[in-house]
C-alpha cells in the first residue's frame, strides 16, 4: 500500500502550490477589499475631491499618453520618485496624539487607529505603498514594453537607485521586483546619507539648513495671517462636529487634516477624520501649508532653493550625454527619493508657470480665488509616489529630444513649442546648474 503514497517530495510541491494559492487568494480578497473602501465617497463627495497635500494617494493617470511622432526613437527613459505612502513621522504621531487626548473629544471608536501613533512604524513604508509602487511599476512595463525587454537582456543597461532612507530603499527594490522579475539588474544602488547630494540632498546641505531657519519664521508670519483670516471659521466649524468645546486650536484643524490624509493614503479609508472636510476646506488647508512648504523648499523661498537639485540635473545630462554617445548601451535609470527631492526638481524648472496661471509668493492673506489656480499645489507636485520622468528621443535625423512626465501625464514647458523638445532647450534653461559645485554651494567643508 505504501507504493501508491505520494513522495515526501510530491507532498512538499503540493503543499507549496496549496500556499501559493491561498497567499494569491488573500492578495485578491485584500485588493478588491482596500478598492471597494477607496471607492466610498465622504460628505458625498469622491475622495479626488480632497486635497490632501503632501499625504495625498496617488493617483494613476485616467489617460493614455501621445505616442511619439513618427520617425522619432526613444533612446533612454530616466525617473525620479518620491517613496510611496509611508506611516506618519515621528513629529506627526505627536501632534495626532495631542488631538486624541483633546478634552471632551467625541468621535466614533474606530476613529482612534493605534496605527497612527505606532512608534515601530514611524515613517516607514506602509502597505498601501507598496501597492502603490507596484501599480507604477506594471504601468511602467506596458508604456516601455518593447524597450525595457530589450534593455534588461543587458543587466548594466537599467540601474535603481534610492536614498538610504527604509522607505525609498524598499519603494526602489518594490519597483524593481515588477519590472525585473528575473532579476537581470544588478540590486538597488542605496546612496549612503553623508554623501547623498541627489536624493537626500538636504541633508548634506548646511547652508539650506541654515535658510531653512528663516524660511520656516518667514512661513510662520504667514501662517498667522492665514490663521487670524480663517482660524475662527475654521474652529467654529470643527468644534461642533468633535465635541469640543473649548481649547481646539488652527494647529489641531491641521493636525486633523494629516489624519485625513493618512487614513486615505494608508487605509484607503474616507469615513472617519475625513468627513470633517469639504473640497473646498480641503483646499483651504493645503493652502496653509503650502505657505510653508513654497518657502521650505519652493520658490518662494531662498535663492538657494533653485540650486538644490543641481547635483541630481548634472547626474542625469550626463546619463543622457552618455546615452547619445553609446545609443545601443544606454543606461535607463529609476531613483527613489522623497517629497523635497521632487519639490527642489520642481523649483529648479519652475513647474509651478506649468502648472498654474497664479504663481504670485503664497501668502496668508491670499485670496481664494487666486489661490485656487496657483502652481504651487503640494497635492500635484509632492503627493505619494509622485514621480518625474525625462525620456530621451532621436528623431529620423539623428537630433535628440526629451519629453518631460509628472506622474505619469505629459507636461510641457514654456520655452517648448511642443512636449516634444528639442533637447538643447533643457540645457538652456538648466544652465550654469549642470556641473555645479555642489559642496560650494552649500558651503559644506571636505571632512
Amino acid at each position: 500500500m505504501f507504493g501508491n503514497s505520494p513522495s515526501g517530495a510530491e507532498r512538499a510541491r503540493k503543499r507549496r502550490i496549496y500556499a501559493a494559492l491561498v497567499v494569491a487568494a488573500i492578495f485578491v480578497i485584500s485588493m478588491w477589499y482596500y478598492s471597494s473602501r477607496k471607492s466610498r465617497s465622504p460628505g458625498g463627495s469622491r475622495l479626488t475631491d480632497l486635497s490632501l497635500s503632501t499625504k495625498t494617494p496617488y493617483l494613476a493617470p485616467n489617460s493614455t499618453i501621445r505616442p511619439a511622432p513618427s520617425g522619432f526613437k526613444l533612446v533612454q527613459v530616466q525617473y525620479v520618485y518620491r517613496h510611496g505612502a509611508r506611516y506618519p513621522t515621528q513629529g506627526d504621531m505627536a501632534h495626532i496624539k495631542e488631538v486624541y487626548r483633546l478634552d471632551g473629544l467625541s468621535v466614533p471608536g474606530d476613529w482612534i487607529n493605534a496605527e497612527l501613533i505606532d512608534g515601530d512604524k514611524a515613517a516607514l513604508l506602509a502597505e498601501y505603498g507598496y501597492r502603490e509602487m507596484t501599480g507604477i511599476a506594471q504601468r511602467t512595463i506596458q508604456r516601455y514594453a518593447t524597450f525595457l525587454v530589450d534593455r534588461l537582456r543587458n543587466p548594466e543597461s537599467v540601474r535603481f537607485v534610492s536614498s538610504e532612507f527604509q522607505r525609498s530603499h524598499m519603494s526602489a527594490r518594490t519597483f524593481q521586483g515588477v519590472v525585473d522579475p528575473k532579476n537581470h539588474t544588478k540590486p538597488v544602488t542605496v546612496l549612503p546619507l553623508n554623501e547623498d547630494t541627489i536624493l537626500a540632498m538636504k541633508t548634506e546641505c548646511p547652508a539650506w539648513v541654515q535658510e531653512k531657519e528663516v524660511a520656516t519664521y518667514n512661513a510662520s508670519r504667514e501662517i498667522a495671517v492665514f490663521d487670524s483670516i480663517h482660524g475662527q471659521g475654521l474652529r467654529q466649524r470643527m468644534s461642533g462636529k468633535l465635541g469640543v468645546k473649548s481649547g481646539l486650536t488652527v494647529a489641531h484643524i491641521s493636525t486633523l487634516y494629516t489624519m485625513c490624509g493618512y487614513e486615505v493614503a494608508l487605509f484607503a479609508q474616507p469615513d472617519t477624520w475625513c468627513t470633517l472636510f469639504d473640497p473646498d476646506t480641503s483646499a483651504l488647508m493645503e493652502l496653509r501649508n503650502d505657505i510653508k512648504y513654497s518657502r521650505v523648499y519652493g520658490p518662494f523661498g531662498a535663492n538657494i532653493n533653485k540650486k538644490m537639485a543641481c547635483a541630481l540635473f548634472t547626474a542625469i545630462l550626463n546619463d543622457i550625454d552618455s546615452a547619445l554617445r553609446d545609443i545601443p548601451n544606454a543606461i535607463s535609470i529609476f531613483r527613489f527619493g522623497h517629497a523635497e527631492t521632487i519639490m527642489f526638481v520642481s523649483t529648479l524648472l519652475n513647474l509651478e508657470q506649468v502648472l498654474g496661471t497664479e504663481n504670485s509668493p503664497i501668502t496668508g492673506a491670499m485670496p481664494f480665488s487666486f489661490a485656487r489656480h496657483r502652481g504651487f499645489k503640494t497635492s500635484v507636485i509632492a503627493p505619494f509616489s509622485t514621480n518625474l520622468g525625462i525620456e530621451l528621443y532621436k528623431d529620423q535625423h539623428a537630433q535628440p529630444f526629451f519629453r518631460l512626465l509628472l506622474n505619469e501625464r505629459a507636461i510641457r514647458l514654456p520655452e517648448c513649442a511642443d512636449e516634444f523638445c528639442s533637447l538643447d532647450v533643457l540645457r538652456t534653461k538648466l544652465g550654469d546648474n549642470i556641473g555645479c559645485d555642489f559642496n560650494s554651494i552649500c558651503r559644506k567643508t571636505s571632512q
